[in-house]
């Protein structure tokens, strides 16, 4: 990728494998964080889906909550918090594998369910999040 704050000859490449290497420390500290809810949850005795949801809403609240006051932030910083540590909490493909894997055991309801709730609860943690932190910092 092009580094978008590169403004000198050599800088490019140095900034992008920094980058990379950002985004790859957030990805790790996110998969961690995820690993640690979803046990939380699956402990407390929640099923799989649940766990997925509860994840995935908070990683939807969190890049709405984050995104206005981090408009400042470095773009490398930038990467390493949204691509890199909430790319690697939330899950799509885990919700994508549990809505099949219900699908194929025949819970169909229970797959629609968990699309509608998937969507939509992202959506709107997200939009919560925004409006929070919009209304917090302005």
């Amino acid at each position: 990728c092009r580094d978008r704050t590169s403004n000198g000859i050599g800088r490019r490449m140095n900034s992008g494998f920094l980058t990379g290497v950002t985004i790859a420390v957030g990805g790790a500290a996110g998969a961690l964080c995820r690993w640690g809810a979803v046990c939380l949850l699956l402990n407390a005795g929640h099923r799989p889906m649940i766990a997925t949801l509860g994840v995935n809403a908070a990683g939807s609240f969190l890049a709405g909550f984050l995104w206005f006051p981090t408009r400042n932030l470095s773009p490398i910083a930038a990467d390493a918090l949204f691509i890199g540590f909430l790319g690697a909490f939330t899950t799509f493909s885990t919700f994508s594998l549990e809505t099949i894997r219900l699908g194929a055991e025949g819970a169909y309801g229970i797959a629609a369910l968990n699309i509608v709730l998937q969507n939509g609860l992202g959506l709107f943690a997200a939009a919560l999040g925004f409006a929070l932190a919009h209304r917090l910092i302005a």
